[in-house]
């Protein structure tokens, strides 16, 4: 068992899309077709697993990990519409607060105290994401509550999957330091409401990650004994 600590960072795009009665709208450049938001933040958590030596040079495992998480990105935009349709200031947001992985490793030791190892699995985690669209000048479209067009949130646990590889490094007999990196891929999280029809975010999360962390070994991975 041990902690880590690293960064997170994407290049994730909010997307915008609406039904038929909003296409004019779009149509019209009023509200953004996307968003980069380019979210970063800082991570932190706890692991806990088991490794067991299949061979000599050879290891497989399972781990769990648990993760606090700083992890932001936001935009906001004013498109030039065509006349008679004003700009509209539209500010999307996306953030996740926790996160964790549920995942097998498997390694080989480049030395016997220096392991080469690459993992994958479950991922799981909390995804918030928020946007609003508000009007910046009179406008002749018709629509009612025309100076705050659309709002909406949407908060929720989802699931994906995460994949990466990493190196770790037992410099005494209990004790070991590591490095990872992981791409965690979280469903797509999607809020909207109405206003002249429906107006939906869709914001995909999708982190890579960086992060350096502490082992304790109850026991060191300890090879089979073969017997004759």
């Amino acid at each position: 068992m041990g902690l880590n600590a690293g960064g997170a960072w994407s290049n994730d795009k909010a997307s915008f899309s609406g039904n038929a009665a909003t296409a004019p709208y779009f149509a019209a450049n009023e509200f953004p077709t996307s968003l980069s938001l380019n979210p970063s933040g800082f991570i932190g958590g706890v692991q806990v697993g088991y490794n067991w030596l299949v061979a000599p040079w050879f290891l497989v495992g399972l781990e769990a990990d648990f993760q606090g998480s700083g992890y932001r990105g936001s935009a906001t935009a004013t498109p030039t519409p065509t006349f008679p349709f004003v700009p509209f200031t539209t500010s999307v947001e996306e953030h996740s607060n926790w996160f964790g992985t549920v995942r097998p490793r498997v390694g080989f030791l480049a030395l016997p105290n220096l392991l080469f190892y690459g993992t994958g699995g479950l991922a799981y985690g909390q995804i918030e994401t928020s946007f609003s669209a508000i009007a910046t000048g009179f406008t002749l479209a018709t629509c009612p509550a025309r100076y705050s067009c659309t709002a909406g949130s949407s908060s929720s646990v989802r699931a994906g999957w995460a994949a990466g590889a990493g190196l770790e490094w037992m410099f005494l007999p209990h004790w070991s330091l590591r490095a990872e990196y992981l791409f965690v891929d979280f469903d797509p999280s999607a809020s909207g409401t109405s206003c002249c029809g429906t107006f939906t975010a869709n914001t995909p999360f999708r982190e890579n990650i960086a992060r350096a962390g502490v082992n304790w070994y109850f026991e060191p991975p300890v090879a089979p004994i073969v017997t004759k």
